[in-house]
């Protein structure tokens, strides 16, 4: 299953992939034949009730610097996620970087700060979920909004 998590307004995404609520108020869908669940915050995602093959998605925004402008999508994640998300922001000649959240020794390696997000993350990884964040750079707009659901779509139904 694929669990969604968002820091904006989840309403694009609940009407991006047609997700409806089940009988516990939780938004529930289908992607591609992939089940989709949306988590209304990242402090009720409980990683003791998800599944090994479960896979985490986390949408927010972030804020412009000299890196990064308006409209970029910042993500980190696990390098098969990773890839896909690359594949698919080719396709849609949307401009893409991998971020680190914690500052880098290495000045090859950018960083976003996102400290809320940081200790989510390390869990994911220490416990081996599969997961990917997407981040685009402020402001985000309609328009934005539909890129995010756009990649996640991608990346949830393959190749």
């Amino acid at each position: 299953m694929f669990r969604l998590v968002s820091e904006i307004s989840p309403n694009f995404l609940i009407q991006g992939f047609g997700l409806h609520q089940d009988e516990n108020e939780i938004y529930i869908g289908k992607v591609g034949g992939q089940e989709v669940q949306l988590i209304p915050s990242i402090d009720r995602l409980h990683l003791d009730n998800l599944q090994a093959d479960d896979i985490i998605f986390s949408v927010g925004f972030a804020e412009a610097d000299n890196h990064f402008r308006a409209g970029d999508v910042l993500m980190t994640g696990s390098d098969d996620l990773l890839d896909r998300a690359f594949r698919a922001m080719d396709e849609m000649e949307q401009r893409g970087v991998v971020v680190s959240l914690t500052p880098a020794q290495d000045s090859k390696h950018l960083y976003v700060s996102k400290e809320h997000m940081d200790p989510f993350v390390q869990e994911w990884k220490s416990r081996k979920f599969s997961f990917l964040c997407l981040w685009m750079v402020d402001p985000i707009d309609s328009e934005g909004q539909a890129k995010l659901v756009a990649i996640l779509r991608k990346v949830i139904i393959k190749d």
